[in-house]
């Protein structure tokens, strides 16, 4: 009899084990790469260290500096415009095109690749495709408007060009990537739901806003959380479509840490950009979740 409940007891607790197994994997590569240089990331921040030498610990001093820092100021404001305009965008463009796609087209597969086709591009090679397209000198724009007896835009050469450019194409080259998500949540909308709202005569508009919208709520707050860490953490578009210019007005807060870094050495001052950036995205994504929390709760 105790032979027996040992074996059930070693059973259990396989079987209890065997989910932490097959996560284990991922959770070691997870704080190797990403909790343990976090950690690392904020004991620099106080610290002086230049990458090369021992650092040495000046306490608060790189935040009290950061505070009077004009530089990264304008680079975080840069960066939180650029939130604020693109991830309603991109959300609406990737809803819209999904809205489109999941319909009875003939060719539904071949649009929906189409539109998927960018998000397969390095954002490196995307960078470099649309500076050459937009590039004010031999770009194809403007060669495009010349041809047509048009005067030639400054386009990257113009302060608002080049930063509702990147808007433009860092929607362009992610849509597809969010519009994936919303596909997959609109195919899982009950249709007994249309039907229902379709008997008691709501019109498509009412059907989408009153069944379809709050049905993919979970997806709407997954890709705007999602869109906006992206976002925040643009870098690859801008070092080869704008490289943080004209005059600044597309540099943001990454490409700033990444040269005061890697450039200036100052990494430790560097860290402390990177820990005030961390906790921006932190209260972000938590006011995020918790007005979703609350909309559930009153719904």
């Amino acid at each position: 009899m105790q032979v027996e409940q040992e074996s059930k007891s070693l059973l259990t607790f396989k079987t209890k084990m065997v989910p932490y197994l097959f996560l284990a994997p991922n959770l070691i590569i997870f704080s190797i790469f990403i909790i343990l240089p976090a950690i690392i990331g904020i004991y620099y921040s106080f610290t002086d260290f230049d990458g090369l030498r021992s650092p040495n610990w000046v306490g608060f001093e790189n935040y009290r500096r950061l505070w009077e820092d004009d530089r990264f100021r304008a680079a975080m404001w840069n960066t939180i415009r650029l939130v604020v305009a693109t991830v309603p965008i991109v959300f609406m463009t990737s809803l819209f095109i999904a809205l489109i796609i999941i319909r009875p087209l003939k060719a539904r597969g071949f649009f929906r690749a189409s539109y998927y086709w960018p998000v397969m591009i390095s954002l490196i090679v995307v960078g470099f495709m649309w500076q050459w397209i937009l590039n004010p000198r031999f770009g194809l724009f403007n060669s495009v408007i010349t041809g047509l007896g048009f005067n030639a835009s400054s386009t990257l050469l113009d302060a608002r060009f080049a930063w509702w450019g990147v808007v433009f194409i860092f929607t362009w080259s992610r849509a597809g990537y969010y519009m994936i998500m919303f596909v997959a949540a609109l195919l899982s909308v009950p249709v007994q739901l249309y039907e229902a709202a379709q008997i008691d005569g709501a019109s498509k508009l009412q059907r989408f806003w009153y069944v379809t919208y709050p049905s993919i709520k979970p997806a709407r707050i997954m890709v705007f959380i999602l869109a906006a860490m992206e976002v925040f953490k643009i870098y690859p578009i801008i070092v080869t479509f704008t490289g943080g210019g004209p005059f600044r007005a597309t540099r943001f807060t990454v490409q700033h840490i990444y040269e005061t870094a890697f450039q200036s050495y100052e990494v430790g001052y560097a860290s402390a950009m990177s820990v005030i950036m961390l906790l921006f995205v932190t209260v972000f994504t938590g006011i995020n979740f918790f007005v979703s929390s609350r909309g559930e709760r009153d719904a």
